[in-house]
């Protein structure tokens, strides 16, 4: 990936990023977190934030919790259906479900057609690129602990697979 895209305190965060392995992708941003940004969302936080809504947090109401089973009933709103493999499918989109050491949900990331994956570091942190979800993983810095969850839905839309 282009040396010119790389960020040094992202990599002191997540020790397991070189710079040949993700590239950033967009500039620091605000408006959106990692579960909005795998759901093609880049307007709204989702964020389970109780019964009262706050404003510009997004969760849908049908689902009234963040554990992980929540957050893939979530994303099984939106026609993702849970898969056992990471491998890249033509015509699919999948997504990549972290946990941290107490099994909450700590982060999604959304495979590329090319078999990479974005994800968005961080409320107030960049997009990237990254070559593998291994990257993301553990329990150093801001690491995302382990994905625990894959899932998966057939595109038809070029949006959806995010070039």
């Amino acid at each position: 990936m282009p040396e010119s895209e790389h960020d040094a305190y992202l990599e002191e965060r997540f020790p397991k990023l070189r710079p040949d392995l993700y590239r950033v992708t967009s500039p620091r941003d605000a408006a959106y977190n990692c579960f909005a940004f795998a759901a093609n969302d880049t307007h709204h936080i989702w964020e389970y934030t109780g019964p009262g809504r706050l404003g510009g947090y997004f969760w849908p109401d049908e689902v009234k919790g963040d554990s992980l089973s929540e957050v893939i009933r979530v994303y099984e709103l939106l026609g993702f259906q849970v898969c056992e493999t990471a491998d890249l499918e033509p015509d699919i989109v999948k997504l990549a479900i972290y946990v941290d050491s107490n099994s909450v949900p700590s982060h999604v990331a959304r495979q590329t057609r090319r078999g990479t994956w974005k994800s968005k570091l961080g409320i107030r942190g960049k997009d990237i690129e990254h070559a593998s979800l291994e990257l993301l993983e553990g329990d150093a810095g801001d690491e995302y602990g382990q994905v625990a969850k894959l899932m998966k839905k057939r595109c038809y839309d070029t949006e959806d697979l995010d070039a």
